[in-house]
């Protein structure tokens, strides 16, 4: 893989990876409400769980896709009933409720989360269809540079709606936590619309 096939991928994965989802939006809601350091754990769990799918998902991309080539529709359905279900949750919580104490935010569920998010399903085959000429690669390391590529343009972006889902946590009183819960129940609604008419 040359230096501009890795800027390629790059550039393709910017989009998917800096807009909203359901797991740079599960990142800033909790940090809102329970602040960065409490999520550190999650994150972690979320990225372990990042590099291990990206990578087998590599390794086995040509078996899954020839045996189930109906995933893609299957996977926008379930990913935007998926997303709303997430804004129900919030929305059934309370807006502008105290959730220091919320759950979810272990490095387990971060783990497992990875593997619910129907987005990150979505943009890895896309991810490896578009770029799937290995030419004189090794098969192991072209996968393995896809991997690290996907999984830092992850990292950076639920770091940057992380530390802003915090940021917006600790402004203003109980009137403001209201609009900004009801911003992100928004905002999962709208993301759920994008996956569906993608």
């Amino acid at each position: 893989m040359t230096f501009n096939n890795i800027i390629a991928v790059c550039i393709f994965l910017a989009p998917f990876a800096y807009s909203p989802g359901p797991g740079v939006m599960f990142f800033a809601v909790n940090t809102a409400r329970s602040g960065f350091k409490k999520v550190l754990p999650a994150i972690a769990g979320y990225h372990i769980g990042i590099v291990a799918f990206t990578f087998c998902f590599g390794l086995g991309f040509d078996f899954f896709v020839s045996r189930f080539e109906l995933i893609l529709d299957m996977l926008k359905y379930l990913g935007s009933l998926y997303v709303l279900y997430i804004a129900f949750k919030i929305a059934k919580s309370g807006f502008g409720s105290d959730s220091k104490s919320e759950s979810g935010i272990t490095f387990f569920n971060g783990m497992i989360f990875i593997f619910l998010n129907p987005k990150v399903h979505i943009v890895i085959t896309l991810m490896y269809t578009k770029f799937n000429d290995l030419g004189n690669m090794n098969t192991l390391i072209y996968t393995l540079i896809l991997t690290i590529i996907f999984s830092i343009n992850n990292l950076i972006s639920v770091l940057i709606y992380s530390l802003s889902g915090n940021a917006i946590g600790n402004i203003g009183d109980n009137k403001i936590s209201k609009f900004r819960d009801a911003f992100f129940v928004l905002a999962l609604v709208l993301v759920a619309i994008w996956m569906l008419f993608s």
